[in-house]
């Protein structure tokens, strides 16, 4: 039995993720809905690349689009989607996947996790629905800063702040800094360019406009002559792996309900034929096949369950949680489980750290604020009287009527006195005549 380990549903697609969602469309089109089972575990640990997809086979784990395409057909697991095809139509069907890697996917990443309204509107919320607490409140910004570092290549930073005027940085902005008296022999710029004049939400538009109108003309020329209902890549097959891969990420841009729509609107408008292609998919090869064969994820260990939210604190942690990250990575890559010199070394560090910040905090908080004096107390001793021994009402009446001392021989000395009455000074015999 083949369980498949994805990011649940959302938007009304089988999975969140476009690889998932491809990964779906996959298996529901080259396997019998009795060979498999659709896990929404949500859990990359499941996986030891920690990564989902994960297939999982008799123990053998498999993660990722393409290694588990060429994992089921290597492995005899079912009838590839690509039979049909030749061999110059596969190398176009490689070369068009690895085009949707390194374009489509940096505009899903735009439209669901930089864009911070859309961000805040519809992709946390959806990640909120899947994720039990506490981890609502960890995982959804490490899968952004993720997704931001994806992109960040794009020179699209503006989009996270979904073109606040106020937010950007105007070219204006270092003349500004400078005292009068530098300013005034600087010479002023009498005329300026269209791209001086352009603000950096104008600048970034019109970037974003370019790079979506490159990545989906291409595809929507690629579709061309193969059918007005129901496009496809090729003509030879129903559906390709090609297929599958374009609609994990097409079905990101047009369905999920997001208030800056910059792609769903170009889908749309410019690429019809890009639109009918999804509802075309999702129809044909999703909802029109039956019904997909989820099954409930088993439930957590403790141990692991802690393990996975104490993984996710550590990772927002500054400067170690980079260093955490990459070994993660190291590790996962090079398939090692266990502790070595490395992670022993990373634990200790990470000890030693918190040991010495919640000194550090202590010592801070027990000191006396900057510029105040020192001020000391000491407790007095005062002398206790018999009608002490009575309880409270025996305290006020001893307090009302004064401490009561002793008298002592006129023979004791001083330090005799001190320490039955607790007075001090010395004896001395007076003469003395009264009249």
């Amino acid at each position: 039995m083949l369980h498949l380990h994805i990011w649940g549903p959302a938007f009304g697609l089988p999975s969140i993720d476009a690889e998932c969602l491809a990964t779906v469309a996959y298996l529901h089109n080259a396997l019998p809905p009795s060979s498999w089972r659709l896990v929404p575990s949500n859990d990359p640990a499941v996986s030891p690349s920690n990564l989902l997809p994960a297939l999982d086979h008799d123990g053998n784990w498999t993660s990722g689009f393409q290694p588990i395409v060429r994992y089921l057909t290597s492995a005899a697991l079912c009838d590839g989607l690509d039979e049909p095809l030749t061999s110059i139509q596969r190398a176009e069907a490689a070369a068009c996947g690895a085009y949707l890697s390194a374009h489509a996917g940096p505009l899903v990443d735009l439209s669901l996790y930089v864009s911070a309204a859309n961000w805040a509107t519809t992709t946390r919320p959806a990640y909120s629905s899947l994720l039990p607490f506490p981890l609502t409140w960890t995982v959804p910004t490490l899968i952004r800063s993720e997704a931001i570092k994806r992109a960040d290549h794009l020179g699209l930073a503006e989009l996270d702040r979904d073109f606040d005027p106020n937010g950007g940085l105007h070219l204006t902005a270092g003349r500004d800094v400078l005292p009068e008296t530098f300013r005034r022999h600087i010479p002023l710029v009498t005329k300026k360019t269209v791209r001086d004049e352009m603000t950096p939400e104008q600048a970034t538009a019109i970037r974003l406009f370019g790079l979506t109108e490159d990545c989906l003309t291409v595809l929507d020329d690629l579709m061309q002559g193969h059918g007005e209902d129901h496009p496809r890549f090729f003509t030879a097959t129903a559906v390709s792996s090609l297929d599958c891969l374009a609609f994990g990420y097409l079905a990101l841009m047009q369905k999920p309900p997001v208030p800056r729509s910059f792609l769903k609107d170009w889908l749309e408008s410019k690429t019809p034929r890009l639109h009918r292609f999804v509802d075309s998919m999702l129809a044909s090869a999703i909802t029109g096949r039956g019904h997909l064969p989820w099954a409930a994820p088993d439930p957590p260990p403790v141990v692991r369950f802690g393990g996975r939210i104490l993984d996710s604190i550590l990772r927002h942690l500054p400067s170690l949680g980079e260093h955490y990250a990459a070994e993660m990575r190291r590790r996962a890559e090079g398939k090692k489980k266990g502790l070595d010199q490395r992670a022993l070394v990373l634990i200790a560090g990470a000890v030693l750290t918190g040991l010495a910040t919640g000194y550090g905090l202590q010592a801070y908080r027990a000191m006396q604020p900057f510029g105040a004096s020192t001020q000391s107390w000491q407790p007095t001793t005062r002398a206790r009287t018999r009608l002490s021994e009575f309880g409270q009402l025996g305290t006020m009446l001893g307090s009302a009527m004064g401490t009561y001392h002793q008298p002592l021989p006129s023979g004791l000395d001083s330090g005799a006195r001190d320490h039955l009455g607790g007075l001090k000074g010395k004896l001395v015999e007076v003469d003395s005549e009264v009249d």
